[in-house]
């Protein structure tokens, strides 16, 4: 499994890289931004990600901009219905706005809420039938 993580804080960053490379390759990035460049990056390799965790709050550009550039950035390349990355929001806002701005503008897979360690991920890695 190719897996990227985005997250601006480094230690949540390093806690998710440790988690995901268990699972195969891992790219880690700090914001939105480098995200939707890693995705290109991937698409451009024909490796793209299976998995993508995604933090919502980050400087540059945030989770919910990055999410829907990347979807934009996938169909733009053709990349089939059900095929595209899912994307797991994780955020430590729990707010019915922001969940629904995942799920329906972003076309997020899940949404977990920090903090979160291997199992809540395992779960929500199940959930979206990895």
């Amino acid at each position: 499994m190719r897996s990227l993580v985005v997250d601006d804080e480094l230690v949540s960053r390093s806690k998710l890289q440790k988690i995901m490379e268990s699972f195969g390759h891992c790219d880690v990035v700090d914001n939105g931004d480098k995200a939707v460049l890693a995705v290109i990056r991937a698409l451009n390799l024909d490796q793209p990600y299976d998995l993508i965790l995604m933090d919502i709050m980050m400087p540059v550009m945030d989770g919910h901009e990055a999410l829907q550039r990347i979807r934009k950035v996938e169909k733009e390349r053709g990349v089939a219905p059900g095929d595209e990355a899912r994307v797991l929001v994780i955020s430590s806002l729990e707010d019915q706005k922001n969940v629904c701005r995942a799920f329906f503008r972003g076309l997020a897979s899940g949404y977990l809420t920090k903090p979160v360690n291997r199992e809540s991920i395992l779960k929500a890695m199940q959930e979206i039938s990895f």
